[in-house]
């Protein structure tokens, strides 16, 4: 048997192996910016909507402005606002929650239905979203309120933070690694702050 023979063969193989794990990675990492930056579009666009909306909250509202806010939980806040700039200052009732139960035909365990009401039209945002809280503050306070927030300081919130998280559908990686984007605004409605 020729020994340099046997060595080229050797030093050929471990070469092979370098180049198929290179590429191997190459692919994998390829595939986390892909899901990632399809992540981070899904934020860019359901943060729009939400900017959208909590911007208004309390716009046109006739009546004590301290009853924009009907609902407030670290999960759901339901509130009037005329979104459209309706002429005739039409005002709507606006709700955005987040579902406890998992999403079907998802491989991602964490990911939830956010869900937007806009007087009864329902509409189902399945991009992803496994996180969607909600902190609330009133005048002064640098400390969010806790839960549940009562009546009477219902009526004095006047910031929201919301924190958005998406993960794409599918895992790379041997363990199903979810990258994460995420996006978080403290939001003080010019109407709730007359």
């Amino acid at each position: 048997m020729n020994l340099g023979l046997t060595i080229s063969f050797i030093i050929a193989g471990l070469l092979m192996i370098t180049i198929v794990t290179l590429n191997v990675r190459m692919g994998q990492h390829s595939a986390d910016i892909t899901l990632h930056t399809m992540s981070q579009s899904h934020v860019s666009s359901v943060s729009d909507i939400v900017e959208f909306d909590f911007q208004k909250i309390g716009y046109n509202v006739q009546g004590p402005i301290e009853n924009a806010i009907s609902v407030a939980e670290e999960n759901e806040i339901q509130f009037e606002a005329n979104l459209t700039n309706d002429p005739s200052e039409a005002v709507q009732t606006i709700s955005w929650r987040l579902d406890t139960d998992p999403i079907s035909g998802s491989s991602n365990p964490r990911h939830r239905s956010l869900t937007r009401i806009v007087d009864g039209d329902t509409q189902d945002i399945n991009v992803g979203v496994t996180r969607f809280e909600l902190r609330y503050y009133v005048q002064g306070s640098h400390e969010p309120l806790t839960f549940p927030i009562d009546a009477a300081t219902l009526e004095n919130i006047n910031r929201v933070e919301v924190i958005l998280e998406i993960e794409p559908r599918e895992g790379t990686g041997r363990n199903n690694y979810y990258t994460t984007s995420s996006w978080r605004k403290v939001f003080t409605p010019p109407n709730l702050n007359l």
